[in-house]
């Protein structure tokens, strides 16, 4: 068989440091003559499980121990298409299952929990604990094991996390089936019951250049294309600079990811061809999919969005259509008040031309009213004088000129004219 690099590391994350809580997180690399190993088991942050490192350690240790012994146990077989490899894969799965709860129950047995350990369970849990009922949830964790032999690559998973394995041509795909269980913060572990059935699997007879595990907490810290670009930096570094240098550089990172990513705890699993160029990461049709997928997603956006303007568009087109309805109708009450205001300036023009006209005759008739005056003074005293002279007391007229004499006396319009008019005469200008 072609050999194997095999590297691994592991760290606490920034938010258990931010809570004085333990690395979860376990990694296990391995590699002989015969097989090649590449594990990591996560354990539970959750308050009920308090021993969840211990049973990701415990996980990691026994899955190795079996992963060996399942490949004696298929060392003969030559084409796991043609057998009953499956059978084999599943009875895998239940011994892992069933020895890392046997260890976590005999765990618990020689080292009850203390009164401390109990506190930080619900009240429920903690009456379970009490009574010696399902105490394997305190050491609660994932798994994630992948495995190469010279005739076969196996890959197992229980839990959330992600097992990446790289092809010729810079093609990274995820071999394992997602589970549909792991939502959020809630993940299947080999806590529950019925454990063994919740195993995943892939295995195949093509080899790939490399193969890596990792917990969720680097899996929550990049996207697809980015986690299979940190995939390859790691292989990058293997092959350029050595086994040594590179988990150096991974130990170093590592602590890096989960504070500038998911804060959780880190671990990573991998082993690699040293011999064999893993180029960079072409795009998978998942990831090129979803980018199909955000792009018809913006398009849509775009398109609602287009389709509110222009209903804003036709509301303001009816706004404006009666706008210019209005407009119209105020044109036609202006061009009538334009109309009424010349009108009425030409009246005014006209009565102004009449206000003069009356002014100037009223000036005419003032200067004859003064004539008038001065003609009847003059009468008076001819007339008085005269009628003095000659001895005449009243007036020798009967009592119808007596009273127009009187009247014309008071009367000054009659004057207007200039002259006195002639006897015999009426204002009017007919004889009588």
């Amino acid at each position: 068989m072609q050999s194997y690099i095999q590297l691994n590391s592991h760290c606490v994350g920034k938010s258990h440091i931010a809570k004085a809580k333990p690395c979860e997180d376990y990694s296990v690399s391995y590699g002989d003559s015969s097989l090649s190993a590449a594990i990591i088991s996560d354990g539970h942050g959750d308050s009920n499980c308090f021993r969840s490192a211990e049973g990701a350690k415990f996980a990691c240790e026994i899955c190795l121990n079996l992963l060996r012994e399942f490949q004696g146990i298929t060392s003969h077989i030559t084409d796991i298409r043609q057998s009953d490899f499956e059978q084999n894969v599943r009875s895998l799965e239940r011994e892992i299952a069933a020895c890392w709860k046997k260890k976590v129950i005999s765990a618990a047995a020689s080292n009850p929990f203390s009164q401390e350990e109990l506190g930080q369970a619900s009240q429920e849990i903690r009456a379970q604990y009490v009574r010696g009922e399902n105490v394997e949830r305190a050491y609660g964790c994932t798994l994630i094991a992948s495995m190469v032999t010279k005739r076969y690559f196996l890959c197992i998973q229980i839990g959330d996390g992600k097992c990446v394995s790289a092809y010729p041509g810079g093609i990274f795909v995820e071999p394992v089936p997602a589970d549909e269980n792991c939502v959020g913060n809630r993940s299947t572990s080999l806590c529950n019951r019925g454990a063994e059935k919740l195993f995943r699997h892939y295995y195949s007879d093509i080899l790939p250049l490399a193969f890596f595990v990792s917990s969720d907490g680097v899996e929550e810290s990049f996207d697809a294309a980015g986690l299979y670009n940190f995939f390859y930096s790691v292989a990058f570094w293997c092959r350029q600079e050595g086994a040594q240098r590179a988990v150096e550089r991974l130990s170093e990172l590592l602590p890096k990811i989960s504070e500038g990513g998911s804060g959780d705890d880190v671990s990573v699993s991998a082993c690699l061809l040293p011999d064999e160029e893993i180029t960079p990461p072409k795009q998978s049709l998942v990831q090129v999919c979803r980018k199909v997928k955000a792009v018809e997603g913006n398009l849509e956006r775009i398109d609602s969005m287009i389709a509110r303007e222009n209903e804003k568009i036709q509301e303001k087109v009816k706004l404006i259509e009666n706008a210019e309805d209005e407009l119209e109708s105020l044109r036609k009450v202006l061009a009538d008040k334009e109309s009424s205001y010349y009108a009425a300036c030409e009246e005014c023009d006209v009565l102004k031309a009449g206000v003069d006209d009356l002014r100037h005759r009223r000036e005419t008739a003032a200067e004859q009213m003064k004539k008038a005056e001065a003609f009847r003074s003059s009468a008076e005293k001819f007339w008085f004088a005269e009628y003095r002279r000659l001895g005449i007391s009243g007036f020798p007229a009967d009592d119808g000129d007596q009273r127009e004499i009187a009247r014309i006396s008071s009367d000054k319009s009659v004057f207007a004219g200039g002259d006195i008019p002639d006897e015999g005469t009426s204002d009017a200008g007919r004889t009588d």
